[in-house]
């Protein structure tokens, strides 16, 4: 009976979009388009994303949501809405943008809603080609630490931070024993640490829905410190934002910490995950490659090899996190600050 119900409301909503297409058939503007494209994706993507997503529709596409689809050009997308954004330097936003434009109108001709996307050459402007080129040039040149002083210069990271406050030194102290990116690590809420079974959950990461980091006694202790000395007892983050106590903190914050000590053009927050890519791979003998990727959250190989290959790799983590932190720990030790 379950079955049947289930299968008369799946083919009474599949008969309400395909009445809301055919009413827009004849005008398919971009906003008609993508309020059932947004709906569609409520299914398969994560929250956070569909919220960025909807975030950059409003700041930059809304302004053409009355324009027909099979009307759009180029030239057109390009003076007025991808300029502005070149011109600023918003080189990702630029392209996220531009994907995101494409698709609708991919999934409108898919929908039979238009013939053909009239975008589709739009990665041939020049606009385009420059804001990819200088897009990769920013990633590849995140400063980090050097491979061959690895540990001198982390040292060094750390023992400028002796001097900084107490806040500062343990967001630095976690971000480099999570290696999560800085807005992950400010997103940290109390409740997923679990002290029981030794795990830290880590939930809307960039690239999974629920990430699960091994802890040591020392990363729990200091994950508690931080929460009872600037954690919010109403919203549970450990880190609690500057100025609105129930907020996260800014991801912004180590960045401009390490700015503040000299560490510009040297260390960037999202740099200390090379950090660790770089003691990963100077330590193959222990560490597997799909390991460490693991540890980072990449995806490692081709598509139809992740497909076969689906697991997290949880205890060879918690063996690869426990050098990780041994080395930490080593460091931290000659310091003094253990």
């Amino acid at each position: 009976m379950n079955n049947k119900t289930e299968t008369n409301e799946l083919i009474k909503n599949f008969k309400e979009l395909k009445s809301r297409i055919r009413k827009i058939k004849r005008s398919p503007k971009i906003g008609e388009i993508y309020k059932i494209y947004s709906e569609q994706q409520e299914l398969t993507i994560r929250r956070t994303t569909l919220e960025r997503q909807n975030k950059v529709y409003i700041l930059y596409i809304a302004p053409i949501e009355s324009f027909r689809a099979d009307d759009l050009e180029l030239l057109y997308i390009q003076e007025h809405l991808l300029k502005k954004l070149f011109i600023e330097k918003k080189y990702t936003t630029l392209l996220y943008t531009t994907r995101l434009l494409v698709t609708l109108l991919d999934f409108a001709k898919a929908c039979n809603l238009i013939s053909s996307n009239p975008l589709k050459e739009i990665y041939t402007l020049p606009i385009i080609k420059k804001s990819q080129s200088e897009m990769n040039r920013l990633l590849v040149h995140r400063p980090t630490l050097s491979f061959e002083n690895l540990r001198y210069e982390l040292m060094q990271v750390i023992k400028t931070f002796k001097n900084t406050s107490v806040k500062r030194q343990l967001l630095l102290e976690i971000s480099l024993r999570t290696i999560l990116r800085p807005r992950e690590v400010c997103s940290l809420k109390i409740d997923d640490l679990n002290l029981s079974e030794h795990i830290l959950i880590v939930r809307n990461t960039k690239t999974l829905i629920v990430f699960k980091i091994p802890t040591s006694e020392r990363l729990e202790k200091i994950i508690l410190k931080s929460y009872n000395e600037f954690g919010s007892k109403t919203s549970r983050f450990v880190f609690s934002g500057s100025r609105n106590k129930n907020s996260s903190l800014s991801p912004q914050t180590l960045n401009r910490a390490l700015k503040d000590l000299g560490f510009k053009n040297k260390l960037c927050a999202h740099g200390i995950r090379s950090v660790a890519s770089n003691y990963f791979s100077s330590h193959v003998d222990q560490i597997h490659p799909y390991v460490a990727e693991a540890m980072l959250q990449h995806s490692v190989g081709t598509k139809v090899s992740r497909a076969y290959r689906r697991d997290d790799y949880f205890n060879e983590r918690v063996k690869a996190s426990k050098l990780w932190n041994d080395f930490l720990d080593g460091i931290y030790r000659q310091l003094k600050l253990m």
